[in-house]
């Protein structure tokens, strides 16, 4: 085995050449690389962790049978997230059920340094949960282009992944955008 498939800068399609060529450890790169934002991806997108755990796997099972056909023209995490979107649009037109848009109150992560102040701190708690419950207020592929590109995608690679024209990825991360000003508005008086 190479060593250069455990180096953090091995490209990505370096990696999948090297996971067809029968190097296991080559897909526990890509694997450690993108789990997370993937997995992220999902559970912003489904706020169901069951569903989200098994599109999880559902994804990494396809990419893998798809390897072969991975341009590196595309960002791999661009390329599996459009994977993930196909299989959780899959699974609606299955089931007949839409994404849920939950209005819960539950915490998020808000990692603030130690040095804050605890008013600010608090401050800060607070403007993440007004956050986190506008942004489940938004529509399903509103919802979907904003955490994407959260996630640093381009509206490029957000629009192939939604299966749409550039402008109405744009036009949606726009009207995403005007919708938590407004849902924020009473938040911040």
């Amino acid at each position: 085995m190479s060593e250069s498939v455990h180096e953090p800068e091995a490209a990505d399609d370096e990696l999948i050449r090297r996971y067809l060529a029968g190097e296991p450890a080559a897909f526990d790169v890509l694997y450690s690389r993108y789990r997370k934002p993937l997995y992220a991806y999902l559970n912003r997108l489904l706020e169901n962790h069951a569903l989200a755990d098994d599109l999880f796997q559902q994804t990494w099972i396809k990419a893998i049978r798809c390897f072969e056909r991975y341009e590196c023209r595309q960002k791999f995490f661009a390329w599996l997230s459009m994977i993930a979107h196909n299989l959780v649009m899959d699974h609606f037109r299955k089931t007949g059920i839409s994404p849920e848009v939950e209005t819960g109150d539950e915490e998020i992560d808000a990692a603030a340094p130690a040095s804050f102040l605890p008013w600010k701190e608090m401050h800060n708690a607070e403007l993440g949960r007004a956050i986190e419950r506008a942004r489940k207020n938004l529509a399903p592929e509103l919802r979907e282009v904003f955490s994407l590109r959260c996630e640093g995608l381009s509206f490029k690679e957000i629009a192939e992944i939604q299966h749409c024209p550039l402008n109405t990825a744009l036009g949606r991360m726009n009207y995403a955008l005007k919708s938590l000003r407004k849902q924020l508005a009473d938040w911040m008086r």
